[in-house]
Order: C-alpha cells, then structure tokens, then sequence
C-alpha cells in the first residue's frame, strides 16, 4: 500500500503556513506534519491528525509530492524531527543573533 503525500498551504501572515500532509484514509483525511507558533516565541513541531485540508477556512493549495509506502510512512515523524524547528530569534522587537539569518518553518 502506498499513501499520497502532498505540501499542503494555509493562509497565514506574513506567510502562508506550509505543512505536509500524508493521506491514509479513504476519506482523504489523515496525518499532518509541521511546526508551530512564530519566531518570536521559537517554533515547535505541531504534528498532528488531520481532516480533509480543503474542508478548512484556512486552505490555500495543495500540491502532490509524491507516494510513501506504509512501511516507510512509520519514519516520516523521526525524520521530520531530526530536523530543529526555527528557535527564537527575537527578544521582545529586538532579534537576538543579527550574524545568524532569519528562519521561518518554510526555510
């Protein structure tokens, strides 16, 4: 069995928000793996189940990437994380490391 990947928009500001969405289920629905909150406060990872991203106010594009097996969709999740979401950059209005550029989640 294979599953269909996609790089999955959400409207946000100043940027869209970006996820990839691994879809399961017949219903389209499935898993989606991502980080969250800003820059200002540092970004975590915000995986989570997920419906149909169409079926969101929020949705902008999807985008097909590919297929993953089922047996290769179990290591999705540590590869993801083996990646360090952005940290805090800013204190307050004031970034925190002016020699170290700007990384946003689709950086």
């Amino acid at each position: 069995i294979s599953y269909a990947v996609y790089l999955v928009s959400y409207l946000g500001a100043p940027r869209d928000h970006h996820a990839i969405f691994v879809e399961t289920n017949a219903d389209h629905s499935r898993f989606i793996f991502q980080v969250t909150r800003d820059i200002q406060r540092g970004m975590t990872f915000g995986h989570k189940p997920a419906k149909r991203p169409e079926d969101l106010n929020s949705f902008v594009s999807k985008s097909y990437i590919g297929t993953v097996s089922e047996t290769n969709y179990a290591q999705i999740q540590s590869i993801v994380d083996a990646i360090p979401p952005p940290p805090k950059q800013f204190n307050g209005p004031k970034r925190i490391n002016l020699s170290v550029p700007l990384r946003r989640c689709q950086e």
